[in-house]
């Protein structure tokens, strides 16, 4: 009897719907397979399909014992679930050569995440399991480094923006110098510092939207007429300011910069009780704000509520990060809030969403 066959339609189909890890191992069933698997369009549907099917990253550090003379190290321990809680295929742990309490994440909710600690920026791609630390940045005399993560969808890059302060004379209260590193798809990177200075000291992680970053700015907001906001063009690498929305802006408050649908938003946790209220900016040249969102916060007790943070907008939601214990959704129209506390169980340190990719750390 001759072997059955599918057709290369239906094949494509089945894979298309496989995680990327699969994938890698079922390049080596056929030569047939290694091409459909490695070839562009594939690649660029599989892209697509698993955009519209986020997944939730769950990530805990745990500090490992060592002799005391000997140098710290972290594990990072990683997993996947879909929306419904099911494990995905991703569960591993990674090793960082820093004491635990120095390691952040930074936000994100692409294919990539990234790593900052005293030894430096590290990128990793869940999917495919594999870390790299990046090249060297340069140092900040303050301790006080920021930094800010992004993809250009039109350039198909990852952006790293890296603010350091590098001021040793004690007359002078900082001077805050700006790197950008770009990471392209199996390309190596490196860093290039800008001619421009951050004019402003910065608070909370950097947000990318329409190729800008932005921070809120640390310094003492005392007058209506003070800016609040600092940004970063990258393509003409220049800093600028952004106003507040006018008349409502308390320095006292629980503000944010946050990323939704696309749009640069300001949250605000506090100015009214058990209300979130996320301003929209719609016309950055006038500085123009509106409230598009005021939600009811109820169904959080009063010790979560500063700590409910915005994740993404997706099919008409705002996606929230409860505490790290819950992801959970607020539909727009309905003005309702669904708790989607059953589906995440442990203790996590961070909670992002997450896309599978083929996305290449380093060079082919």
């Amino acid at each position: 009897m001759m072997n059955p066959t599918l057709p290369t339609d239906l094949i494509i189909d089945i894979l298309l719907r496989l995680p990327v890890k699969s994938l890698g191992k079922f390049k080596c069933v056929s030569k047939q397979w290694l091409q459909l698997i490695t070839d562009p369009h594939f690649i660029s549907m599989h892209r697509e399909l698993c955009l519209h099917n986020p997944n939730i990253l769950l990530v805990k550090k745990i500090p490992l014992l060592q002799e005391s003379h000997m140098k710290k190290s972290t594990r990072v321990d990683l997993c996947a679930l879909n929306f419904d809680g099911f494990r995905k295929n991703i569960d591993f742990s990674l090793y960082i050569d820093d004491d635990e309490k120095n390691i952040e994440m930074l936000p994100s909710k692409w294919d990539l995440i990234c790593f900052v600690s005293e030894s430096g920026f590290y990128a990793c791609n869940p999917s495919t399991q594999v870390m790299v630390k990046l090249p060297e940045a340069s140092c900040c005399t303050s301790g006080e480094a920021n930094a800010g993560m992004g993809y250009v969808k039109e350039r198909d890059e990852y952006v790293l923006v890296h603010l350091f302060d590098r001021s040793l004379d004690i007359h002078v209260d900082y001077d805050i110098g700006c790197e950008v590193l770009r990471l392209r798809d199996g390309e190596d990177c490196a860093w290039k510092v800008v001619d421009a200075n951050c004019p402003f000291v910065v608070r909370g992680w950097g947000v990318l939207v329409e190729n800008v970053f932005y921070w809120m700015i640390w310094d003492e907001y005392d007058q209506p007429e003070n800016e609040a906001i600092v940004s970063f063009d990258l393509e003409k690498e220049e800093f600028g300011t952004v106003y507040p929305p006018e008349g409502c802006f308390d320095p006292l408050g629980m503000w944010s910069l946050k990323e939704l649908g696309g749009r640069l938003c300001l949250v605000d946790s506090v100015a009214h009780p058990h209300t979130m209220d996320i301003w929209v900016l719609k016309d950055f040249e006038n500085h123009k704000w509106v409230r598009e969102y005021s939600i009811n916060m109820n169904v959080y007790s009063n010790d979560m509520l500063n700590f409910i943070v915005p994740m993404d907008f997706r099919d008409g939601k705002i996606v929230m990060d409860a505490k790290q214990e819950s992801l959970d959704y607020y539909d727009v129209k309905k003005k309702h809030i669904k708790r989607m506390d059953h589906v995440i169980a442990g203790e996590w340190d961070w909670l992002r969403l997450y896309f599978e990719s083929f996305f290449s750390l380093g060079s082919k």
